[in-house]
């Protein structure tokens, strides 16, 4: 498994260390915050692990522990002009590691997600289906893992956020479709909201809302015009409701309470003219009460290595899309 991280991470760097020492244009201070390529067309290629867990303390029995799918690695090749974007996912034979089903069960993984930006507001929409999930004989101390193969969780929601500061740029963390060119922070304040459907083996199923409000900040840091180191966090208060519905005519079971959400987001990244490349990590949790004496923390975790290349739309799409 190291020697095919090791791969990858070789081909990542040397690819990094290629593009730069091929940008022979000295160092100058640019003229304006944020450089937008708006009439290019962006090939992006992703290796990415993304993935929900669930973390459960039982006040009753003492118990400690995290409800997991089988993590695997997967590439995607995504276009991207202006507001369209086209993802093809494929993951190569050499990056499939973790070939491991038969000690932590095998796991259905399904995404999809956008962000849409109106000024100075970002929208953000997302879909996750998981099945399959296992946990870990040491964090309960016994012999093997316990797998649960129909354990299948369903989490549908989103983020609308305003920044404060014209001068930031949010889209280059995410796809790189600008550029930051001046170091600027901003005042992020968020409002998440997501609703979640847990269903095991079992005649009932768990109908999950989470809502919260709060602030986050967002540091650019530019090094030579070249590099960026991005970070920040969000904190937000809000409400949880968790329903569990039975199949049996058995009487709805509702547990209403507060939430806290937290989220940190680390990115680096290289970018020139043409090329660009970056290395991007989050976690998002909702924590929450089920009742009296369990606590849950609903984990959302996403890292990601890529690269890119740009170059100019053929006029006839700009025409298109009403602008030359």
């Amino acid at each position: 498994m190291v020697k095919k991280y090791a791969r990858f991470f070789i081909f990542f760097y040397a690819t990094i260390c290629q593009a730069q020492m091929a940008d022979t244009v000295a160092v100058q201070k640019p003229e304006k915050s944020i450089e937008k390529y708006d009439n290019h067309i962006k090939l992006r290629l992703g290796l990415s692990n993304s993935f929900n867990s669930f973390r459960i303390k039982d006040k009753t029995s003492h118990l400690d522990f995290t409800l997991s799918p089988n993590q695997r690695l997967r590439s995607t090749l995504t276009l991207i002009y202006k507001f369209i974007e086209i993802d093809l996912g494929y993951t190569p034979e050499f990056l499939r590691f973790n070939k491991d089903d038969a000690l932590r069960g095998h796991t259905k993984f399904y995404n999809f997600g956008t962000r849409l930006y109106f000024g100075s507001w970002m929208q953000e929409l997302q879909y996750v289906k998981t099945k399959g999930f296992y946990i870990d004989r040491k964090d309960i101390g016994i012999e093997n893992n316990i797998l649960f193969p129909h354990f299948r969780v369903q989490k549908i929601g989103g983020s609308t956020s305003y920044v404060f500061n014209p001068d930031f740029s949010f889209r280059a963390i995410f796809l790189q479709s600008e550029w930051q060119q001046k170091s600027a922070g901003s005042f992020v304040p968020s409002m998440s909201y997501y609703f979640t459907q847990i269903k095991n083996n079992e005649p009932s199923k768990d109908h999950i809302f989470d809502i919260a409000v709060g602030p986050g900040y967002y540091y650019n840091w530019i090094i030579r015009n070249k590099w960026l180191v991005s970070a920040g966090a969000y904190a937000g208060l809000g409400f949880n409701s968790t329903r569990t519905v039975y199949n049996d005519n058995k009487p709805d079971e509702v547990i209403d309470g507060l939430s806290f959400q937290t989220q940190f987001r680390l990115t680096l990244g290289y970018n020139t003219e043409r090329f660009f490349a970056g290395a991007a990590t989050s976690l998002n949790s909702f924590s929450y009460n089920s009742d009296a004496q369990i606590h849950v923390a609903d984990q959302q975790q996403f890292l990601e290595f890529y690269v890119g290349y740009r170059f100019k739309a053929p006029k006839r799409i700009n025409r298109l899309f009403g602008k030359e």
